[in-house]
């Protein structure tokens, strides 16, 4: 477990002077409300941990000073029971110091596609309001994770997980078996990218129906294996044959939810 809390700063923190502690990060904060031992600008502090709300509070001053906005990133490190609070400049060099430091070459590549897996779960059901479900199948053997169901309609989304938990320079790379690849209106991959600097899933993602596959690359041979490679920055801005399947997880739902409007004026 790394000692580090990496933290990208939303409007709402910044203006009312708290930091919001992610679950990920909960093992280094105090396991009730308490008093906490802060170094900031060098200089000592004492701030307030509500473990109820999960927030840092008494960093007004600190924000203020700071002329901060909505974006920057923050780096918390904790050591002896004091927490040091820098702002980062360098947040790729951070990144890679902290991804360095969390090991998972214990993992594989089942365990860390069930992380993945479980991550859009549940940003399918917290975003879903209770419109969506979501089951997991016994078996994959047709490539199928998840599937998702919406209230009062009996036509499911099925979709395929493909996660990363590194980037190639910069971009998502990933690779779709041909041979138990077969495409369909209601079925989906999903190409996410999990990021070890903060244990959360990358802010974008790819969705991209099924049927589009074949339409944007054509099928390779690698080591006997037929394969449909797809390569993608995950940058909204980006320009390439896979931007306009680019979206902010937590769109993903919406999403989900306009392909069942789309899909109940055929199916009846």
């Amino acid at each position: 477990m790394t000692n580090k809390i990496l933290r990208k700063l939303i409007e709402v923190e910044i203006r009312l002077g708290f930091m919001y502690i992610p679950s990920q990060s909960l093992e280094l904060m105090p396991l009730n409300s308490a008093k906490i031992n802060a170094t900031i600008n060098d200089g000592n502090q004492t701030l307030t941990y509500n473990s109820i709300h999960r927030r840092i509070f008494g960093l007004t001053e600190w924000y203020r000073k700071n002329n901060l906005k909505p974006g920057q990133e923050v780096i918390v490190t904790k050591e002896n029971d004091v927490y040091k609070f820098e702002l980062i400049k360098d947040v790729k060099k951070i990144k890679v110091e902290i991804e360095k430091s969390v090991d998972i070459s214990g993992l594989s590549s089942t365990s860390k596609g069930d992380i993945v897996e479980d991550r859009i779960k549940e940003l399918i059901l917290l975003k879903g309001q209770g419109l969506l479900s979501v089951y997991k199948p016994v078996t994959d053997t047709e490539g199928i994770d998840l599937i998702v169901v919406k209230n009062g309609m009996f036509q499911p989304i099925f979709l395929q997980v493909k996660s990363r938990f590194n980037l190639q320079k910069n971009s998502f790379i990933t690779n779709i078996n041909k041979k138990t690849f077969n495409p369909h209106h209601s079925y989906f991959i999903v190409g996410a990218y999990f990021d070890l600097s903060n244990m959360e899933l990358f802010d974008n993602l790819l969705l991209i129906p099924s049927n589009d596959i074949n339409k944007k690359t054509n099928a390779i041979t690698i080591k006997n294996r037929i394969i449909y490679s797809i390569v993608s920055p995950l940058i909204l801005e980006s320009k390439n044959k896979w931007s306009e399947y680019l979206t902010n997880k937590n769109e993903l739902t919406n999403k989900l939810i306009e392909k069942f409007v789309e899909m109940s004026r055929y199916i009846k």
